[in-house]
């Protein structure tokens, strides 16, 4: 389907500098894929990044459906009312009544836990994020509480948004058979590079440093994907 831009969105107590922090991972991640589309200027299909923070619409009434953020995640909430369920929140996603009139993409940030009970059987308890590729990518900070250091706070982050944005346009690639990995309904890379499978911060900290030392976020063939994916869903032929 065509999707040219990303909404991006967070719950309000989201920490300011962990928002800032996706904001700037998105610029990192375009300012590498934007050589690839060619001559600078001619054509430039990336997703056009709409923020909106923890946002809300002040001429209908708070309580109303699809009024603010907060709404979506009362209306998300597990049954102890202690996380959000990966499965209503999606579905609020979709049925939402901008996607119907203007399809985009979600990239949301919560600080509150997740219980991923889409991707992951049984459901995952606590999980870094989920992601509806095509629709949807939901990170959780809450998890990457137990980093103490703010320097390696900040690169575990980064290694798990650049996941989550790679996941929402569905890389790697599901005709890409080299150096993939199947895990719990999901394909995921084995290189070097973001989009290998990551559950725990401990883990998406080792591999944001050793990202950070090959000197890049995604491995050539997860680059290739990327664009191929970005040009499909400019075009519609997703």
């Amino acid at each position: 389907m065509h999707r040219t831009f990303i909404s991006m969105s967070w719950t309000p107590g989201v920490a300011a500098e962990e928002a800032q922090i996706l904001l700037h991972v998105i610029e990192d991640i375009y300012t590498t894929l934007r050589p690839r589309f060619g001559v600078p200027g001619q054509f430039d299909p990336l997703p056009v990044v709409r923020v909106f923070g923890a946002w809300t619409i002040p001429s209908i009434p708070q309580d109303a459906a699809y009024a603010n953020v907060e709404w979506y995640i009362a209306n998300s909430m597990d049954d102890t009312h202690q996380s959000i369920l990966a499965s209503r929140y999606l579905e609020t996603i979709i049925l939402e009544p901008w996607q119907a009139t203007n399809p985009h993409f979600d990239l949301a940030l919560t600080d509150l836990p997740i219980i991923d009970d889409v991707s992951s059987q049984p459901p995952a308890l606590h999980a870094l994020g989920m992601s509806k590729p095509g629709i949807l990518s939901l990170i959780s900070s809450h998890p990457f509480k137990s980093i103490d250091n703010s320097e390696l706070h900040e690169l575990a982050l980064r290694h798990i948004y650049s996941h989550y944005f790679g996941r929402l346009l569905d890389v790697p690639r599901a005709n890409r058979s080299d150096d993939t990995l199947e895990h719990r309904g999901g394909l995921y890379c084995t290189n070097t590079c973001a989009l290998r499978f990551t559950d725990t911060p401990t883990l998406a900290l080792s591999f944001a440093q050793q990202e950070m030392a090959n000197g890049q976020i995604f491995c050539e063939a997860c680059q290739k994907d990327l664009v191929a994916q970005i040009a499909g869903f400019h075009f519609g032929a997703n």
